[in-house]
């Protein structure tokens, strides 16, 4: 029997139609740098699937630098992402967040996934503290879907840490390394268009890696 590897997608080559595409435009010359056709096109595609004609869409070359980019443009110099102690960016990534100067407030996590009153815990103790004017002010949720165990969030369990982040005023961002895979998981109920994905982002970003990555602005 075949061995089944599920460790990285970038273990295997391209699918066969891709590789015939990309042999069928060879000699062809194109701009790059996400200013030419095939670029615009990806765009278009994704605007529709998401449900977001007025939507804006950058291409990166990864996941970590598309991790790292967000979260430098989202957050103040003195403020921190709030992460499962299993996630993405708190274990597998080098630093890259904390090298921007961002810290990574780690919670507990049940089976990979953040829960919403830790999140809350987390937050109240900070605006309680008397000397928080000297801590890391938490400003945002970082989060997998799937996650680094293959658990899904409920659309439940979605909109409760997303009620979380509102009443704090946390910006929610979805690691979108995986989420082609979560989305069209058996038991998912969550979608990325609208109005599925309404109650959670005003704002998305897209990696060309492998999937979506939405973020929720509350203000």
């Amino acid at each position: 029997m075949e061995k089944l590897y599920f460790a990285s997608d970038y273990m295997e080559t391209a699918a066969p139609e891709i590789i015939e595409r990309l042999a069928a435009l060879s000699g062809k010359k194109f701009t790059g740098y996400g200013s030419d056709e095939i670029s615009e096109s990806a765009r278009e595609k994704i605007r529709a699937a998401a449900g977001t004609p007025e939507g804006e869409v950058y291409f990166l070359v990864g996941g970590t630098q598309t991790n790292a980019t967000v979260i430098d443009t989202m957050l103040r110099p003195y403020e921190g992402v709030i992460a499962a102690v299993t996630g993405h960016v708190s274990v597998h990534e080098a630093g890259a967040i904390e090298y921007g100067g961002h810290k990574v407030l780690a919670v507990p996590s049940d089976e990979g996934k953040i829960r919403a009153k830790d999140i809350d815990s987390l937050a109240e103790t900070y605006w309680n503290d008397e000397n928080h004017e000297h801590m890391v002010m938490p400003a945002m949720v970082y989060i997998s879907q799937p996650t680094e165990y293959g658990t899904l969030y409920s659309l439940k369990e979605l909109r409760e840490i997303s009620g979380v982040c509102r009443k704090w005023k946390l910006a929610l961002y979805v690691d979108g390394a995986r989420l082609a895979y979560g989305l069209s998981a058996r038991g998912n109920d969550v979608t990325s268009a609208a109005p599925s994905a309404a109650p959670f982002w005003e704002k998305q970003w897209y990696s060309r890696k492998k999937g979506q990555c939405p973020i929720s602005s509350p203000w």
